[in-house]
């Protein structure tokens, strides 16, 4: 009897930490007014509403600045006129709000999905040799900036990172388009870091092996001499540091093509 009591406390326990938990859960994804407080000193990032725009911020000394790419706060990143914000740690969590506070933010969200549902129909019914065409249900987004480097986006509603300009693919022909150009740019810019790689790293490979085979001529005894030069042959039979390639495509079309 006692142990089915102990085992009915542990339960009753259990449901009361799974309730808590869901609260705060809830809690965690639900707006709060600005004038009804902020978040204390144990909350370091949250989602903020500023000038009709959702913006991942980091909270530090009773302001808001907005995540650039880093871990850095600088005084650009300050964001003004926050009037609603939420606990939610958008680094850790992987959530995102549907729409921002209010009712009327709610009601843009339900009628912009109806209209989003309407043209997903028309887009079913097209012709199958329209497929290059396909708009896509989450758009791809690509990050480039002024000297043409290309990376992969996060999110359409997240801003793109200081420097950066956001390209969002809406359809499938974009999307494969963008990636051909970052591959190209990831080609290029692997190839120089190899360059430098192999001006600076095989000087030193040369002057090892030329040691090896001083060590090798001069042994001591046959032992040495068979011990340097199979560390010799073992060493010439590695594939060079400096050729291998790399290539960056979309899981879709990693999928497409069985990589």
């Amino acid at each position: 009897m006692d142990r089915i009591k102990s085992l009915k406390q542990e339960l009753a326990a259990l449901k009361q930490q799974r309730k808590a938990d869901a609260l705060a859960l809830k809690k965690s994804k639900q707006w709060v007014n600005v004038k009804n407080g902020l978040p204390d000193a144990n909350t370091k990032r949250a989602i903020v509403w500023s000038n009709d725009q959702m913006s991942p911020c980091w909270f530090d000394d009773g302001k808001w600045y907005v995540y650039n790419g880093s871990w850095m706060l600088a005084k650009d990143d300050v964001v003004e006129d926050v009037s609603h914000w939420m606990p939610t740690d958008w680094m850790n969590v992987p959530y995102w709000p549907q729409c921002g506070p209010g009712i009327v933010n709610r009601l843009k969200y339900l009628w912009q999905r109806v209209t989003d549902k309407a043209s997903d129909m028309t887009v079913d019914l097209r012709p199958a040799g329209w497929g290059s065409k396909a708009q896509l249900d989450r758009k791809v987004v690509f990050y480039t900036n002024n000297s043409g480097e290309i990376t992969s986006g996060m999110p359409e509603n997240i801003p793109a990172p200081l420097g950066y300009n956001k390209v969002v693919c809406n359809n499938v022909q974009e999307a494969e388009r963008w990636s051909d150009r970052q591959r190209q740019w990831d080609r290029a810019k692997h190839g120089k870091i190899q360059e430098d790689r192999q001006r600076i790293e095989e000087p030193i490979h040369a002057e090892i092996r030329a040691e090896m085979h001083h060590n090798m001529t001069y042994a001591r005894n046959p032992t040495n001499r068979e011990f340097m030069r199979r560390a010799i042959e073992k060493s010439d039979g590695k594939p060079s540091p400096w050729k291998y390639e790399r290539e960056s495509y979309l899981h879709s079309e990693g999928f497409e093509s069985k990589r």
